[in-house]
């Protein structure tokens, strides 16, 4: 019984962990979840048997469980309905948001109640479809006489009798048989029948000019006044139309006999050669009559067939229809099915509002006390990991910065001893440079020295190409004869050799 009660009130939405605080609480979610289970109920068996009568299932096992399946889905709309009206107490906003509820369970009701009516009214509307069938039928079969193929057949058939006719009739010289003299005997009738209409018409309009001389009639005075001028005018008119029709019919009559003069000597050989060509033309006529009268036919049975298997959820639903507008107790009783299962649909939303209008209860209480905690609860949690989180961030950003500074510091000492190591390497190659160049410039001077004595035996000038560079350094100048004059007071000079190339040391 306990998990009975438990199951209807997880149906309705209810808090387990809290109605086990308060029994008392679990019989009233209970009945809701047991509203909420019979709407759902009756919308499987509604679905089920719509879908068993249209036979879109093949059988009634697919029917059971396509029917499962949409009160399943019902039964977790009915859910969604209540669970978004739970603890809500200000009536303007449970009136906006039980509104579009309460549309959407009418529409709901609507959908299941449907087919349920359509098996509460199955007899009535088994009548009604019969009727409904019949009607449409004979619907076709107006439509078949009056169709383009029922008009060819006619015509057809009218041919086929004049073709028979004239077989049946042999030859013969009387004028009237033959076709151009028929022509004009058309013509003729055609004239004659315009002919009484417009006698018809004069003796109309004779009759009201005389009775308007007279006064009994019209203006009711008595002679010829203007409107009784007018009135034999119009008599006169209309008799001048059916004496043109009487004058055009003599000249056809004159036609015709002329005609029939003419034709007097050809009448039999024609009328041998009209015979043959209908012979002729009689098997295809025939043909054509028999395939216009079998197409009529099937196109008959197949639509009387189709109409007569026309029993779906379609034409039961419009045969509902017809009953409820023939007879005012079928209306009534079909109205009344429909508000049952839309009140039973409708019944858990607005038992929900009634309740959240009303005062609060136990459950309502602890249930919010309930759901504060948990949101506090949940708060603090969140609140907590995401300072767990900014700790986190910091202490990286910290080892970030402390790695970054360790970096740029160990860089410096790197460029420092790289700037030192290159200072060496210049001063060992300046060192070695200025060696190089104080051997080189001794070499250069003791061979010049060597070439000035040898020159000065032989008795010729040294070259002036040869002559080195003495630099005014020191207190060394040059003399007149190009050696080095050391100036007065100064105790060295120094020789000094142009620089070699960089490249040479």
């Amino acid at each position: 019984m306990q998990v009975r009660s438990e199951f209807l009130a997880r149906l309705a939405g209810a808090r387990i962990d809290v109605l086990r605080q308060l029994p008392g609480q679990v019989a009233k979610q209970a009945a809701m979840g047991a509203v909420v289970l019979t709407t759902a109920f009756f919308a499987a068996l509604s679905a089920g048997y719509a879908l068993y009568i249209t036979g879109v299932t093949n059988g009634w096992i697919l029917a059971v469980v396509a029917g499962l399946l949409w009160g399943l889905a019902i039964l977790n709309l009915d859910r969604m309905l209540i669970l978004g009206l739970s603890q809500e107490r200000d009536w303007k906003k449970l009136l906006m948001l039980g509104a579009p509820r309460v549309a959407l369970a009418i529409i709901i009701g609507i959908v299941i109640s449907t087919p349920l009516m359509l098996k509460v009214f199955e007899s009535e509307i088994e009548a009604q479809l019969n009727r409904n069938i019949l009607a449409a039928q004979e619907q076709l079969r107006s439509d078949l006489n009056n169709s383009t193929a029922s008009a060819d057949l006619a015509e057809a058939e009218a041919e086929l009798g004049e073709l028979r006719a004239l077989i049946n009739a042999g030859p013969t010289a009387d004028p009237a048989a033959n076709p151009k003299v028929q022509s004009v005997q058309t013509e003729i009738d055609a004239l004659e029948a315009k002919a009484a209409e417009q006698k018809a018409e004069y003796d109309k309009l004779q009759a009201a000019a005389v009775a308007e001389e007279e006064g009994s009639a019209g203006t009711g005075i008595a002679g010829c006044a203007a409107m009784c001028v007018e009135k034999r005018r119009l008599a006169n008119e209309a008799m001048g139309r059916w004496e043109d029709t009487r004058a055009q019919i003599s000249a056809k009559e004159g036609d015709k006999d002329r005609l029939a003069r003419e034709l007097e000597g050809t009448l039999l050989e024609e009328s041998e050669r009209r015979i043959a060509d209908a012979q002729t033309e009689l098997p295809i006529v025939e043909q054509t009559v028999t395939q216009l009268r079998e197409q009529i036919a099937s196109a008959q049975d197949t639509s009387f067939q189709l109409e007569q298997a026309n029993q779906g959820i379609i034409a039961r639903l419009k045969a509902l229809n017809d009953l409820s507008e023939g007879d005012g107790t079928a209306a009534m009783a079909h109205r009344a099915v429909a508000l049952l299962f839309m009140c039973l649909e409708l019944l858990p939303v607005l038992f929900k509002v009634l309740s959240n209008l009303g005062q609060r209860t136990a459950y309502d209480e602890v249930v919010a006390k309930t759901e504060d905690a948990e949101a506090a609860a949940a708060t603090a949690e969140i609140d907590a990991m995401r300072d767990r989180e900014k700790l986190r961030t910091d202490a990286k950003l910290e080892a970030e910065k402390d790695r970054i500074d360790k970096q740029q510091a160990a860089v410096l000492k790197i460029n420092e001893a790289v700037v030192s190591h290159q200072v060496d390497v210049i001063d060992a190659a300046l060192e070695r440079w200025t060696d190089h160049a104080k051997a080189t410039a001794s070499q250069r001077l003791n061979g010049w020295a060597a070439t000035l004595g040898g020159n000065s035996a032989s008795g010729m000038p040294p070259r002036p190409s040869a002559t080195p560079v003495y630099l005014a350094k020191n207190g060394v100048s040059s003399g007149t004869n190009g050696r080095p004059t050391p100036r007065s007071g100064s105790t060295t000079s120094t020789l000094v050799d142009p620089l070699p190339d960089p490249s040479e040391i």
